[in-house]
């Protein structure tokens, strides 16, 4: 457990108020062939709101251009990462996704840096892996579950299905 400047966070509450179930999801990654396909995680997020929980995109520098599709595909999500000031205030602090993800019931990622970072909020994470280790590339979470696409026939992440992915979701919230 991080010890985190208790302004941040303040912030994320404030951001992501008590009351909803959140389940945060961060799309991206260092590159391409880890990225599990964007509309994969739009689904994922209509499940969740299925599901009367709020997703919350994580979104780094490389995923802004992202914010408009998956903003009208789930208008119901929310980014906060984006939201006004927030970025000026913050510049993409890895402290502050933490803190964020503290506020996540749930967290879904591809094996990234921002993984990492949701990774060290506490709470379970479900961590996508196509072509890379996660023997290697693990988070150091006590919370974790590992979705492999080798478990469903080869490397690329794309052959991990979203039924999978949505099982482990819902294992992961109601342990």
């Amino acid at each position: 457990d991080l010890d985190l400047d208790p302004a941040l966070a303040e912030e994320a509450t404030g951001l992501l108020p008590e009351g909803p179930v959140y389940v945060g999801i961060a799309p991206g990654a260092g590159g391409r062939p880890k990225c599990w396909p964007l509309q994969n995680f739009v689904a994922m997020a209509k499940e969740q709101t299925a599901r009367r929980r709020i997703p919350v995109f994580v979104l780094g520098p490389k995923e802004i251009a992202w914010k408009s599709e998956l903003a009208g595909a789930v208008p119901e999500a929310l980014f906060p990462l984006q939201e006004d000031g927030v970025e000026e205030a913050h510049h993409f602090s890895p402290q502050f996704t933490i803190a964020l993800s503290k506020r996540f019931a749930a967290r879904l990622s591809n094996d990234s840096g921002v993984g990492h970072m949701l990774a060290l909020g506490g709470r379970p994470l479900i961590s996508l892996y196509g072509t890379t280790s996660p023997e290697k590339f693990r988070p150091m979470s006590g919370c974790l579950t590992i979705v492999r696409a080798s478990d469903f026939g080869g490397e690329e992440i794309e052959r991990i299905p979203v039924e999978a992915v949505m099982q482990a979701v819902e294992k992961a919230l109601s342990a």
